[in-house]
């Protein structure tokens, strides 16, 4: 369950910038980069791990939104 909660803390941030900061795949990687320097608390995983797991989380949103634009 807490890994549901950290997931839908991340995409509601993600969801939070503008469209033109959610583009495309550097999009996502910025924004994890500064989501794990700001709050490396928000996983409980190892940094990297954390990492790829938040790229991973946004990746199928990026697509998404990018259909549908």
């Amino acid at each position: 369950m807490a890994r549901l909660d950290e997931k839908k803390r991340v995409l509601e941030q993600w969801l939070q910038l503008p469209e033109s900061r959610r583009r495309d795949a550097t999009d996502v990687v910025a924004f994890a980069y500064r989501l794990l320097q700001e709050r490396p608390e928000l996983i409980d995983d190892n940094r990297q791990s954390s990492f790829e797991t938040i790229v991973g989380w946004l990746m199928p949103h990026l697509k998404l939104e990018a259909d549908s634009g």
